[in-house]
């Protein structure tokens, strides 16, 4: 299908990226267009105007350190996966952008327009709120700070301000991290996946907890029981199994060609037990 007509423009640095998407509601942002191109071919988004800021200078780069876990709104989901510093510091967003749908969209997509976007089958939203992660946001009255649990409001839905852009992610370091997702194809979203990200001290006792899933009704929900069920604990086994179970029986799903209800509660609860596992393993060395 033909995607409808629109005026497209180049942004040469983020104050006019900024300046050209205050203009009206209906100005969209593209980078790797991913999302943004499938939704104008089939006319579910019908922008006025399209502001390209893929050339955007400085918001690209990566940076790591043991604390935290940088990266600009420009780098792609590929230059995640392949980073051996984000692999050491954090396997939960390594495996995250590893599992996202095929390498040709690892290759063009970006982590600012994965978040974006919003899509409650999305990986990163997950990812972010299961770490306590943070963006920041350019926008006419200057940069804030956006915290994972305030950035999605509902499917395809930011809590973005008219004329804001995402510039940079923040997310604390932690090596006890996985990410577990069932999809039927490669190219395909997933049935359901879940993030975790754990703070386990020198004793192995579970100091922090976060625990999101994907491909719920909701947006990268966070699973309080779940972590709540963790921390204070050494995460044996049955702690696991509670905190899965936790898991999957406060997830909001809905039955769709990819499963029943009690198809995926039943996923999420297994995959959740395999994501704490690992992350565990990895806190205790």
């Amino acid at each position: 299908m033909r995607p409808p007509d629109f005026e497209y423009e180049l942004a040469e640095d983020v104050q006019g990226a900024v300046s050209a998407l205050a203009q009206g509601e209906s100005v969209m942002a593209i980078a790797g267009g991913q999302s943004l191109i499938p939704l104008l071919r089939l006319r579910i988004a019908r922008p006025s105007r399209v502001v390209d800021i893929g050339r955007v200078p400085g918001l690209t780069g990566i940076s790591v350190s043991d604390e935290s876990t940088e990266l600009g709104a420009l780098v792609t989901t590929a230059d995640v996966a392949a980073s051996d510093d984000i692999s050491r510091s954090n396997p939960l967003w390594t495996e995250a952008a590893r599992v996202i749908a095929d390498p040709l969209v690892r290759n063009l997509g970006t982590v600012g327009g994965n978040l974006a976007h919003a899509d409650p089958l999305n990986d990163l939203p997950a990812a972010l709120v299961a770490s306590r992660g943070e963006v920041l946001a350019e926008g006419p009255n200057g940069v804030r700070t956006i915290a994972s649990d305030d950035l999605f409001v509902s499917p395809f839905t930011t809590s973005l301000e008219p004329g804001e852009l995402i510039t940079r992610l923040i997310v604390p370091g932690s090596p006890s991290g996985a990410y577990e997702k069932l999809k039927r194809a490669a190219a395909d979203y997933g049935v359901v996946a879940v993030a975790v990200q754990l703070d386990i001290g020198d004793g192995g006792d579970i100091r922090s907890a976060g625990v999101s899933l994907s491909g719920t009704s909701a947006v990268a929900p966070r699973s309080n029981r779940a972590e709540q069920t963790l921390v204070g604990t050494n995460g044996g086994d049955d702690v696991i199994e509670g905190a899965a179970l936790a898991a999957a029986e406060d997830a909001d799903l809905a039955a769709d060609e990819r499963g029943s209800i009690r198809y995926k509660r039943a996923v999420v609860g297994a995959l959740a037990a395999r994501a704490l596992r690992r992350a565990i393993a990895r806190g205790n060395g």
